[in-house]
């Protein structure tokens, strides 16, 4: 029986989002968590949806640094169990959600400065995905640019007039 491609496509990707559940469930189960779990696939790759209640603060961390931690583990374990890169996006609780808010808000506030002003405006301290999402905001732009410039920790969003 010969399968369609979107057939095929559909298969692959049940296989994969079975994988992702695997092994979200295996690592939940070390840190002794317990969470709901929605997997929902897209263009990019796949989102990951957790809620554990009262623990999502832990799974989020300072900063959101042991979610960005999480989320990295998770890729390279499901990379190399697929064998082939996805992109992982976790959300935990609603916390990427409100910081998508925060910066967009932040952005927009720092793009009026520039075109009254000017001059660039930096932010620091931003960790990859969160300079992606104002890269992504200001792509079809056409008042202002966005780079990023520096190196690893030192990397800095600038946001400048075309």
């Amino acid at each position: 029986m010969d399968l369609s491609n979107g057939q095929k496509s559909l298969r692959n990707m049940e296989k994969e989002i079975k994988i992702i559940q695997k092994e979200i469930e295996e690592l939940l189960k070390l840190l002794d968590i317990k969470s709901s779990i929605e997997i929902t696939s897209h263009d990019e790759g796949y989102s990951v949806l957790l809620d554990s209640g009262d623990d999502n603060a832990l799974l989020i961390g300072k900063h959101g640094n042991t979610l960005t931690s999480f989320e990295f583990v998770l890729t390279l374990i499901v990379t190399q169990k697929i064998g082939e890169y996805r992109r992982l996006t976790v959300e935990i609780g609603s916390y990427r959600q409100e910081r998508e808010e925060y910066l967009k808000e932040l952005s927009d506030k720092l793009k009026e400065e520039v075109i009254s002003t000017g001059y660039e405006k930096t932010v620091r301290g931003l960790k990859p995905w969160e300079r992606r999402f104002v890269h992504l905001h200001f792509q079809e732009d056409e008042e202002v640019v966005t780079e990023s410039i520096g190196e690893d920790r030192e990397r800095t969003l600038v946001i400048k007039k075309k």
